[in-house]
């Protein structure tokens, strides 16, 4: 009976270990601008998700206060080993370090990159990558603590049919039913926004082997009717259309970073880079965009 015990606790114990294991870390290979002026941009590997059984998590990001930057760091991992990924292909191996404390509140998740050889970076810099601070940085890159990094679901740029264009702006037209511009007559007032369906524009879409899209719109000059500042625009609106071509909002305020199968379930994650006023961070959704995860930060 003993020697049984010992037997079956032995394979449970090897079962949890290996699922543990099997646990994927999510990261994102940032470019950093320096913080002080005429310092240069560094690389650094920020953890943003971590798979908990079927569904995933965000690491706990939006600090209130200094000495929550001081002692959330014991949330992360000290070290990770990351596979650099993009468009369903593996660009290489780093490996991250957490800092005892994070400096700034837009640094929370951090890891500075202790591993030799190259950092991997896909084109040039651009401002199209740097959100809220607005400065040139190559592309976010999704990295995994798991080898995992094709994209079964098959993600790729595609067109819009005219049909599910005019289900998208009906979409959009629903979820936005009242807007308002700024007044030509008096630049701190909003007036009333009677725009219509050919205003309002598509500015990217994608397409899935399944039948999905996703599509960014955007309406110029669109602005919030309670908005006090009488001058922000509205955040480009993204929308998912399923294979049944039913229209859904996901949300405003943020890109598209990459697709893949992140946790090896045979379905790919979709992740987003927040993209806000003093705003940013990542969003992860998956089962067929019904969930996700949100990790968050403010700038200041």
């Amino acid at each position: 009976m003993t020697v049984r015990l010992t037997i079956i606790l032995l394979i449970i114990g090897a079962a949890v270990a290996n699922a543990e294991a099997q646990t994927s870390t999510l990261g994102v290979l940032e470019d950093v601008p320096g913080v002080y002026f005429g310092e240069p941009n560094f690389r650094s590997v920020r953890i943003v998700f971590q798979t908990d059984g079927n569904s995933w998590r965000a690491f706990r990001s939006d600090c209130p206060d200094q000495n929550c930057l001081k002692t959330i760091t014991s949330e992360y991992p000290s070290d990770v080993t990351w596979n650099v990924t993009f468009n369903g292909r593996n660009l290489g191996q780093i490996t991250g370090h957490t800092p005892k404390e994070f400096k700034f509140y837009a640094h929370v998740g951090q890891q500075e990159i202790v591993s030799g050889g190259d950092v991997p970076t896909v084109g040039r810099r651009s401002a199209e990558f740097s959100g809220f601070i607005g400065h040139k940085v190559y592309r976010p890159l999704v990295a995994n603590s798991q080898a995992y990094f094709l994209d079964p679901d098959s993600w790729e740029p595609s067109q819009i049919s005219t049909a599910i264009g005019g289900l998208l702006r009906q979409e959009f037209r629903r979820k936005f039913p009242k807007l308002c511009r700024i007044s030509k007559k008096d630049e701190t007032k909003l007036e009333p926004f009677l725009y219509r369906n050919q205003d309002i524009k598509l500015v990217k879409a994608y397409g899935s082997k399944q039948g999905w899209r996703l599509a960014r719109l955007h309406l110029e000059e669109a602005v919030d009717c309670k908005d006090t500042e009488a001058g922000f625009e509205i955040d480009d609106p993204w929308f998912v259309v399923d294979s049944r071509q039913l229209v859904r909002y996901l949300d405003s305020g943020m890109w598209l970073v990459d697709t893949g199968d992140y946790d090896n379930d045979g379905r790919s994650e979709v992740v987003f880079s927040i993209d806000r006023e003093n705003r940013g961070g990542y969003k992860l959704f998956y089962d067929d965009f019904k969930k996700r995860a949100v990790f968050e930060f403010s700038y200041h």
